[in-house]
């Protein structure tokens, strides 16, 4: 294990024993090979309420996440950090990735634009990154802060929302 994985290990368990979660945490890291960039993947298991660290649509997992990326800032760890608890994210990143599909083909189907809840910039982007590998889609984010959205239209429509 080398020196970034202990550093995010140890500061999660301090941040979660604090808020007296006891907790077992387990890092990867991924490297994105078309643009280099490396992300370390905390996940953490708790027996505990994990409704309340997640928050409310995962609320109280994205402060953490910022909580956990300001502490490692000051440590020299500029890398990207994701966390989840009991496999929340995951589960709701599949989640997303088949209403982006599912999205995409009812565009297709009907020729017509689909355009999705408003999402935050995280769920925006795992739609983005979803439809970009499909040839009969495009997408498009639209609105401005909380009513951000992704419109996902078929290729070759000539109108923007």
């Amino acid at each position: 294990m080398n020196n970034a994985h202990q550093i995010i290990e140890s500061s999660v368990e301090k941040i979660l024993a604090l808020m007296d979660f006891n907790v077992t945490t387990s890092v990867k890291e991924e490297i994105d090979t078309q643009t280099d960039t490396r992300t370390f993947l905390c996940s953490i298991k708790t027996q505990k309420d994990s409704r309340f660290l997640i928050g409310q649509h995962g609320s109280n997992l994205y402060a953490l996440e910022h909580i956990l990326r300001s502490i490692l800032n000051k440590e020299g760890l500029s890398e990207r950090i994701s966390l989840d608890i009991n496999g929340y994210k995951e589960d709701k990143d599949r989640m997303i990735t088949n209403i982006a599909r599912e999205s995409a083909d009812q565009a297709h189907r009907e020729r017509k634009p689909v355009i999705l809840r408003p999402m935050n910039a995280y769920e925006r982007r795992i739609v983005h990154m979803t439809i970009c590998a499909d040839d009969r889609v495009e997408t498009e984010s639209i609105g401005e802060k909380e009513e951000r959205r992704v419109v996902i239209k078929p290729r070759g429509i000539m109108q923007s929302l």
